[in-house]
């Protein structure tokens, strides 16, 4: 029941599944005396009043073995009821709030509603002619129940020890006065000895310690993967976001002072490197992009088209430019960084300074194409240290559950396809607007490669 649970969570785990299984032994013990009783009363008004029909025919010895018999009086039973009652109700107050004061006040309701229940139900010695039958230790075994609701294991066997010396105490006292042979009962010591033994073991048996370490140096195992995973994948993403970016920007610049732009955009990086926000959860603050044509002027591939025309790049926008506002914050920030890394890849590769965007918009995710009619490549003999598509923009799109396809080859161009899902509207919704492109003029087919 505790595997996997953290070791300060166990003993309040084992207390509290204890009190309750001990809780509701002990009403049901309740319960049951309580029918007991009520049938006894029964039984003992119908057996009373037959004995009174029947005295007038009868002969003088048999009505006083039937007087003898019926012990109990109305009163009596009427009182071992409220007794009952009165203990099931303090019974249900420890169980939903375990305190001293409680279990003190449970022990004296018990130990008395045990007593007139024992005296009581020994009253008729015809049916229960030693104090040791199964029906007589209901009350008891209820009274017994409180060492399973202590605070500690200790604590419950303490309370536990205390209950049973008590009931047996009440049981010889209540034999005594009605003369009935007093034996002690199987059933009362069994269930005290079972429940001082599971709280013995909760306390003393040595659990599983090394599969218990063993599970959670294993879950801290696998997070501090997955954290230094998403590290590593933050950093690449940050130097191809910033540090290439700006050297290709500073190779692309005119001789003589910079431009106020690209001054800013250096600032601006710089201030990135030093600090740390990078390392933080970017998502949390993005905010909900607008709806309509809004959206398309506050989305961040809005904003890396805008970066990269300051550098020099001729960027022409096509297609569903308001659908970007389906995008979610994450999608949109990530989509935004892998637009922008391809047209660094465009500034940085193609040996020209054109790039075309096109955005498409279907029912369950946005496309976006970013191509150039440049000098293309085979994307097979790419070296290991070109990791702005396999890093800034491949993996980023994986993560966001996208796809990304790149069709080249040599002197025909190069098209990044980049899909990414969104949120399918529901039927009757508002649904997206499609722009019309801005030119109609359909790509050169050499430009994309087959």
């Amino acid at each position: 029941m505790t595997l996997g649970l953290p070791d300060h969570l166990v003993k309040r785990a084992l207390s509290h599944a204890l009190a309750r299984a001990a809780h509701w032994f002990a009403l049901t013990c309740l319960a049951a005396s309580l029918a007991a009783i009520l049938l006894l009363s029964l039984s003992t008004t119908s057996a009373t009043a037959t004995a009174t029909a029947t005295a007038t025919a009868t002969a003088t010895a048999t009505t006083t073995t039937t007087a003898a018999t019926l012990a109990t009086t109305p009163t009596e039973t009427l009182v071992t009821i409220v007794a009952l009652l009165l203990m099931a109700a303090v019974l249900i107050a420890l169980s939903l709030r375990r305190t001293v004061v409680l279990t003190i006040a449970y022990l004296v309701a018990g130990t008395v509603a045990t007593y007139l229940y024992t005296i009581t139900v020994l009253g008729i010695p015809a049916l229960f002619p030693s104090s040791n039958v199964f029906l007589v230790t209901l009350p008891k075994l209820a009274l017994v129940m409180i060492g399973g609701a202590g605070v500690s294991a200790r604590a419950g066997v303490l309370w536990s020890t205390t209950a049973f010396v008590l009931a047996e105490a009440v049981t010889v006292y209540a034999a005594t006065q009605t003369e009935v042979p007093y034996g002690a009962d199987v059933f009362t010591i069994s269930t005290y000895l079972f429940l001082v033994s599971v709280l013995l073991l909760t306390v003393f048996v040595r659990r599983e310690w090394s599969v218990q370490i063993a599970l959670h140096r294993a879950m801290q195992t696998d997070q501090t993967r997955l954290l230094r995973h998403e590290l590593d994948l933050r950093t690449l993403a940050l130097g191809q976001d910033t540090t290439l970016q700006q050297l290709v920007a500073l190779a692309r610049a005119h001789p003589g002072p910079l431009s106020a732009n690209l001054a800013g955009s250096i600032r601006d990086t710089l201030q990135t490197l030093r600090g740390t926000d990078w390392l933080t959860d970017a998502d949390a603050l993005s905010v909900e992009p607008h709806g309509g044509t809004d959206a398309w002027l506050t989305s961040a591939v809005y904003a890396a088209i805008e970066r990269s025309r300051d550098r020099g790049l001729v960027v022409e926008v096509t297609g569903a430019r308001a659908a970007l506002g389906r995008l979610s914050p994450a999608s949109d920030r990530e989509l935004g960084l892998a637009v922008q890394q391809c047209l660094v890849n465009v500034i940085l590769h193609s040996g020209i300074v054109a790039a075309e965007v096109v955005i498409e918009s279907e029912p369950s995710s946005i496309s976006l194409m970013v191509m150039d009619a440049g000098r293309g490549f085979t994307e097979s003999e790419t070296g290991a240290d070109r990791l702005g598509l396999r890093q800034a923009v491949r993996r980023r799109i994986e993560r966001l559950g996208g796809s990304v396809s790149i069709l080249t080859r040599p002197g025909a161009g190069t098209s990044v396809m980049l899909s990414v899902p969104v949120a399918i509207e529901e039927p009757g919704g508002h649904a997206e607007p499609t722009e019309q492109p801005e030119q109609t003029e359909t790509p050169d087919p050499e430009r994309v490669s087959q």
